[in-house]
């Protein structure tokens, strides 16, 4: 450890003349500028401050001596040429501090950076701050990142701060999950410790990240569990072990990707860009004006929850969540919206309860599939295709509209376009013509495909009750399977 006489052997000291008191009596543990004499006061012990002719002002050489012996400072620097009076020579000699004078032609921050890089180089000091910052890292156990940067930055006295992209004037270590880079963090300056504890930082920030990200991946698989359980109570009990919070007022907001899902191991720039959006969300909100703004929950419900951003089938859903519905605000944050110019969004109604949650994010699935790219439609302004919304949510008539469709997998090569041909052709009226537009094939070939449909379904196409319940069945089959080219509802015009 440095004493202010290992400090006057530096290129910094040299310009600073001992005027009283030891150069040895204390340890120097840091170099502190000194501007009021309340600073002064709140110094740590050890410190060598350093100060302004702005400080010397309010208080004279005297006054200074016994802040700094009352505060175990290791010295006190006084701005240029001083002389002594034994009055000075004898408090310093009892107080135990050295009284110092600087150099007129010497810049404070020249001397301040040069004799705190000559305490940082000390091995001693920089063992003891490296050994306490990484002790107070490792006493942090489940902190969060901010709470993680500030206190190692409190302990080595540099900030830290987090970057997705190193700053190739700064310091940087990289973060790694899972073995990849995943961020930096970034740090001023040439202080030694300062790089060791970068190192446990980053190495800490990694293990953070990964929990959470491990425990978010579990809270979504209890999510997608939940949202496809025939058995509701038993999933819901397994969600909310895993933090999903089933229990409150929910809201789900479904971005619709043709586009799907990414490989596995590739990036997935609409799941992260969702998360990204919702996690900025400030805590309230809701929907209005054919834009996302009002769900529902009201102008002054809180989050209860960050909000849930998983993939699901055919899309991404947002599951937005709150303890108690309230009045129906406006002017409220937009919900995420994810590549206006690409999705189209939809949002369900408020519902409580696990029930409530499987029926919001089905309402938002079925509000997504009526929507253009970029648009944003609400589940309770769909009119009569709540209804058919509704049933594609219904196990039960899921069930029976494929039991009902069932006999067209026996037709071969053309089972997997028999349901879109059959539903386009009666929400054509029967018009092979218009059909066929719809489908993008001769009108011949739609009656031939019609002909063998209904003789597989042993059907009569021309009896208003059976053409309305093949209808009903083909959009409750092709909405909740949302098979490709079969999400937009067909015209019947």
């Amino acid at each position: 450890m440095r004493r202010v006489s290992d400090l006057l052997r530096t290129p910094a000291g040299r310009r600073l003349t001992l005027v009283a008191g030891p150069w040895d009596a204390r340890e120097v543990g840091s170099v502190v500028l000194v501007d009021e004499m309340r600073e002064l006061a709140a110094a740590a012990p050890g410190a060598l401050a350093i100060l302004s002719r702005h400080a010397m002002r309010s208080c004279d050489v005297l006054d200074a001596l016994r802040l700094a012996g009352r505060g175990g400072l290791a010295g006190i620097v006084l701005p240029g040429p001083s002389g002594t009076t034994p009055e000075t020579v004898e408090l310093a000699r009892r107080e135990r501090v050295a009284l110092l004078a600087g150099a007129s032609d010497h810049s404070l921050s020249d001397t301040v950076l040069g004799l705190s890089a000559a305490v940082r180089a000390d091995p001693g000091l920089l063992l003891r701050r490296t050994r306490e910052a990484i002790d107070g890292i490792g006493a942090m156990e489940g902190a969060g990142e901010d709470d993680i940067l500030r206190a190692a930055s409190a302990s080595v006295g540099v900030a830290y701060m987090v970057a997705d992209l190193a700053d190739p004037a700064a310091n940087a270590t990289v973060i790694r999950v899972g073995g990849r880079p995943d961020g930096y963090v970034c740090w001023e300056g040439e202080d030694p410790a300062a790089a060791i504890v970068a190192q446990v930082v980053a190495t800490t920030l990694g293990r953070v990240r990964a929990a959470a990200r491990e425990a978010e991946a579990a809270r979504e698989r209890a999510l997608l569990a939940l949202l496809g359980a025939k058995d509701t109570r038993t999933a819901a009990r397994r969600a909310r072990h895993e933090g999903v919070p089933v229990d409150g007022w929910h809201v789900a907001v479904f971005l619709r990707d043709p586009g799907g899902e990414a490989a596995p191991g590739s990036a997935d720039p609409v799941l992260r860009e969702a998360r990204g959006t919702a996690a900025a969300l400030p805590g309230a909100l809701g929907l209005g004006d054919g834009r996302l703004g009002d769900t529902g929950l009201g102008g002054t419900a809180e989050l209860s929850a960050p909000p849930l951003v998983t993939r699901w089938q055919d899309g991404v859903l947002v599951l937005l969540t709150a303890d108690e519905r309230t009045t129906l605000g406006a002017g409220l944050p937009h919900p995420p919206v994810v590549g206006a110019g690409s999705l189209g969004a939809g949002v369900g109604t408020c519902q409580a309860g696990p029930d409530g949650l499987r029926r919001t994010a089905s309402q938002a699935r079925a509000a997504a599939a009526r929507a253009a790219a970029g648009e944003v439609v609400r589940f309770d302004r769909l009119g009569v295709h709540a209804l058919l919304a509704e049933l594609s949510g219904s196990e039960s008539a899921l069930v029976a509209a494929r039991d009902m469709l069932a006999p067209l997998e026996r037709l071969g090569a053309l089972s997997a376009h028999a349901v879109p041909t059959l539903k386009a052709y009666l929400d054509s009226w029967g018009s092979r013509t218009r059909a066929a537009e719809l489908l993008s094939l001769h009108p011949n070939a739609v009656a031939h495909r019609i002909r063998r449909i209904a003789e597989a379904l042993d059907a009569d196409l021309s009896d208003p009750q059976t053409r309305f319940a093949l209808q009903l069945a083909c959009h409750v089959v092709l909405d909740h399977d949302c098979l490709p080219g079969t999400t937009t509802p067909i015209s019947s015009s």
